[in-house]
C-alpha cells in the first residue's frame, strides 16, 4: 500500500470513528434522559394515585362498617374523575381488575415481581408501538391492591429513530467532506515525496543536476533541503571522480608518450650497433645516447615515486632560519645560474622557520629551476621573504618570457608544459611542480602564481612556519 492511501486510509477512519463514537454517545445520552424523565412521572403518577386513595380511605369514617372492597370501589369513584388523563387499572390480590379506564391496553404481562410498596416497571413493543407499564402492590385497608399505570413511548422512540437516521445522513456527508479535505491535503502532503522519488531516479539514471523544489518549512521541507545538499555533494564529488579520472587518463597518456620517445631512440640506436659495423666515433655517440636515455628513464621513474610518496608524506618538521634555508638552495643552483650568468637578488631579511628543511629545499630547487630556465642568459631572479600572522612566505620572481593567465591553473598538473618543447630539450618531464603542490599541502600552505607575457613570473610559498626567536 502505497503512502498516500496508508495516510489518507488511517486520518479517515479515525474522523469517522470520532465522529460515530460522539453521535452515539450524544444520541444515547438524549434517548436515556428523555425515557427517564417519562418514567419518572409515571412513578409520579402511581404515587399520586396511591396517596390520594390512602388519604380518602382514611378520612372516610364509614369505611370502618363496610367491606374493604366496597370501600375501595367507592373511593375509586370518587377519585376518577381526577385521573382521566392517565391509564390505570386497579385490581384485588386474585387479579380481579376494581377499575380500568375505557381505553387503556394494559400488557398481559406482569412488570415483575411484586413486593409491597416496590414500584416496577418494563416496556414491552406491540402492534401499537412501544408501552412502559408500571406496578406497585400496596395495602388499602388490610387489602393487597395492585395499582398499575401506562405509557405510551412510541414517540420517543420515533424520535430516536428519526434521531438516527439524520445522524446516519449526516456521517456520511460529513466522511464524504473529511474525504475530500483529507485527499487534498494527502495529495498536497506526498506531492513533494513524489518529487523526491522522481529526483532520486533521475540521479539514479546519471542526472545529477536534479533538485526539488519545496519551500515549506515543514519536515518534508526539512528533507527536501537535506536531499538538495546531499544531491550537490553528489554531484560535485563525481564531478571530483571524473575530472580525477580524466586526470589519471591524461597522466597515463603523458606518462606513455614520455616513456615511448627515449625508448624508440634506444631501440633504434641498439638496432643500428647490432646490424651494422659502425665507426667507433659513431659507436660511442649511440652507446651515450643510450645510456642518456636509460638516464632519463631513470630520473622519470625517481620522480614519479617521489610525487606518489610525497603525496601522503609526514613532513619532518625542524627549526632553522629563512636565509639557511635560501643559501641551501641557491649553493645547489650556482653552478648553471653562473653559467647562464643570472643574478640573484634577495631579501637580507631572516628569520626563525619551522618545516621539513629537505622537501621545502626541494620545493625552492624546482622553482629556482624553473626561473632560471624561463630568464635565460643574463637573466635576473628576485627572492623577498617575509613572517605575517604566524604565516611564512617567501617570493621568486623572474624576468623571463611569462606565461598566458589560462596556463597559470594548469600548471600545477602532473606531466603538464607550457613550453613542450624547451622542457624536454631541457630534460623536464613536467613532474616538479606538480610534486612541489604536494609538499606545500603537506605542510598546510599554498604556491601561488602571477604571469604575464614578456614580464616574468612571480611564485609566492605560504606555510605556517613562523616561530619565535626563543623557540631556536
Amino acid at each position: 500500500m502505497k503512502l498516500s492511501w496508508k495516510i489518507f486510509s488511517n486520518t479517515f477512519l479515525v474522523v469517522l470513528f470520532a465522529l460515530t463514537l460522539e453521535g452515539v454517545v450524544l444520541l444515547s445520552m438524549t434517548f436515556h434522559k428523555a425515557y427517564l424523565l417519562e418514567v419518572e412521572r409515571e412513578k409520579e403518577n402511581i404515587e399520586n394515585i396511591h396517596r390520594e386513595l390512602v388519604t380518602l380511605l382514611a378520612n372516610d369514617s364509614s369505611a370502618l362498617y363496610k367491606e374493604p372492597t366496597k370501600s375501595i370501589g367507592e373511593a375509586i369513584d370518587i377519585l376518577k374523575d381526577n385521573w382521566y388523563e392517565e391509564s390505570y387499572r386497579i385490581s384485588d390480590e386474585s387479579g380481579k381488575v376494581l377499575f380500568q379506564n375505557d381505553d387503556a391496553g394494559f400488557l398481559d404481562k406482569e412488570c415483575g415481581e411484586l413486593s409491597l410498596y416496590r414500584i416496577v416497571y418494563r416496556v414491552d413493543k406491540n402492534a401499537k408501538g412501544y408501552i412502559l407499564q408500571m406496578s406497585v402492590l400496596t395495602e388499602l385497608l388490610g387489602q393487597p391492591i395492585k395499582i398499575e399505570v401506562h405509557k405510551d413511548l412510541t414517540q420517543i422512540f420515533m424520535e430516536k429513530a428519526e434521531q438516527q437516521r439524520i445522524f446516519i445522513i449526516t456521517v456520511i456527508i460529513v466522511g464524504a467532506i473529511s474525504a475530500l479535505i483529507n485527499a487534498v491535503n494527502v495529495i498536497k502532503l506526498t506531492k513533494p515525496i513524489h518529487k523526491l522519488i522522481h529526483a532520486v531516479k533521475k540521479i539514479r539514471s546519471g542526472d545529477y543536476t536534479e533538485r526539488v523544489e519545496y519551500k515549506e518549512k515543514d519536515e518534508v521541507g526539512i528533507l527536501a533541503s537535506d536531499f538538495n545538499g546531499m544531491a550537490e555533494q553528489l554531484e560535485e564529488k563525481i564531478r571530483l571522480l571524473k575530472e580525477t579520472a580524466k586526470k589519471q587518463e591524461e597522466l597515463a597518456g603523458s606518462l606513455a608518450h614520455e616513456i615511448r620517445t627515449p625508448l624508440t631512440a634506444m631501440i633504434g640506436y641498439a638496432d643500428l650497433i647490432k646490424r651494422s659495423k659502425m665507426e667507433e666515433q659513431d659507436f660511442l655517440y649511440a652507446v651515450n645516447y643510450i645510456i642518456s636515455e636509460g638516464k632519463r628513464l631513470e630520473a622519470l621513474s625517481n620522480r614519479m615515486m617521489q610525487l606518489l610518496i610525497e603525496k601522503n608524506a609526514i613532513p619532518n618538521y625542524t627549526i632553522s632560519t629563512v636565509q639557511n634555508l635560501l643559501e641551501d638552495a641557491l649553493e645547489a643552483m650556482k653552478p648553471v645560474f653562473d653559467k647562464k650568468r643570472i643574478a640573484v637578488k634577495r631579501s637580507s631579511i631572516d628569520f626563525p622557520i619551522r618545516a621539513d628543511m629537505e622537501l621545502m629545499k626541494n620545493v625552492l630547487l624546482n622553482i629556482l629551476d624553473n626561473g632560471g630556465k624561463a630568464a635565460g642568459v643574463n637573466g635576473e631572479i628576485t627572492i623577498e621573504t617575509g613572517c605575517k600572522s604566524g604565516n611564512v612566505w617567501i617570493t621568486i620572481t623572474d624576468n623571463g618570457v611569462g606565461m598566458p593567465k589560462e596556463e597559470i591553473s594548469k600548471i600545477r598538473e602532473a606531466f603538464y608544459r607550457v613550453d613542450k618543447s624547451r622542457s624536454r630539450a631541457d630534460g623536464g618531464a613536467g613532474l616538479g611542480l606538480a610534486i612541489c603542490s604536494n609538499i606545500m599541502n603537506i605542510h598546510k600552505g599554498e604556491m601561488l602564481f602571477e604571469s604575464e607575457v614578456g614580464k616574468g613570473t612571480t611564485v609566492t610559498l605560504i606555510w605556517k612556519g613562523s616561530i619565535d626567536e626563543q623557540d631556536i
